[in-house]
């Protein structure tokens, strides 16, 4: 396992224990405790192991851990699907895992999202870059993807900065701003997870925590979270609030990889409501 992921395996497993209450897992309640939440005796009783070698573990002092032994500690600590999957990346990590991310757009990809109009699409990779989009999306948007700086081109740098970006997603308060920042740095936490010795996506996370205090605390909370498809309402500029279901599709394209995400409206209405945006 590499060194890096031994740390943040044992931050992540230590912030999880201190998370809980004893009482959730059917503990006792301590009356006096200096320790929050479980102790590691707690987790090691448990999961079936010693607490020395749970010790090591939160130490980052342990290579080898098998899957048994993952799946008990997890089991404990009530991770959820996504969090279990970010430790396995971690314990299971290999010198070369995963493709670099996709920076540029190849023309036939473009020639695909072109093929998407009217469903808006955009093509995003592991560091939650923007590498392109259709007219479909800059017309829900309301605002043209070229016409931004290369270091907003960022889904995450959009939210905490652009008040029309928020506007899309229909984020109009503080809380649904703390949310979706939380979503977005659970995301990337998973991507670490698969790029320990990712120099860009380190340059990344610290840009993202001077911007914003939000996702600081979000990074410090261990937040986890795998990329999904849901159904959401976003706020079309022209035609106000619509559902649309998110479709995620994944592209491998020589040694580098990006998400393509296609934004489906739910009913033939709404299908013709962005066939007439785009007057076609």
């Amino acid at each position: 396992m590499h060194q890096d992921n031994l740390k943040l395996l044992g931050n992540f497993l230590r912030a999880k224990r201190e998370s809980i209450q004893p009482e959730t897992i059917g503990l006792p309640k301590p009356l006096r405790s200096r320790t929050k939440g479980l102790r590691r005796d707690d987790v090691a009783y448990n999961s079936g192991i010693s607490t020395i070698w749970y010790s090591k573990i939160e130490r980052g002092q342990v290579t080898g851990i098998s899957p048994q032994v993952l799946t008990a500690i997890s089991n404990t600590l009530k991770l959820t699907k996504s969090e279990y999957e970010y430790i396995c990346n971690l314990v299971s990590f290999q010198v070369k895992t995963t493709n670099d991310p996709c920076r540029t757009i190849s023309d036939h990809t473009f020639h695909l999202l072109l093929q998407l109009n009217p469903f808006p699409a955009l093509l995003m990779n592991d560091y939650l870059d923007i590498v392109s989009c259709n007219e479909a999306f800059n017309l829900m948007i309301g605002f043209s993807f070229d016409s931004l700086i290369p270091e907003e081109k960022n889904y995450l740098h959009l939210t905490i900065t652009n008040p029309e970006w928020q506007k899309f997603l229909h984020i109009n308060d503080e809380d649904k701003l703390k949310i979706q920042i939380t979503r977005m740095a659970g995301f990337l936490r998973n991507a670490l997870a698969r790029r320990p010795d990712d120099i860009v996506l380190d340059q990344k996370i610290d840009s993202f925590i001077e911007l914003s205090s939000t996702f600081e605390q979000a990074w410090l909370d261990n937040t986890v979270l795998q990329p999904e498809e849901l159904s959401y309402v976003y706020e079309h500029a022209q035609l106000g609030s619509i559902m649309l279901d998110k479709q995620l599709w994944w592209n491998i394209n020589g040694d580098s990889s990006s998400r393509l995400n296609i934004y489906h409206p739910q009913n033939d209405t709404d299908k013709e409501r962005l066939k007439k945006v785009l007057q076609i």
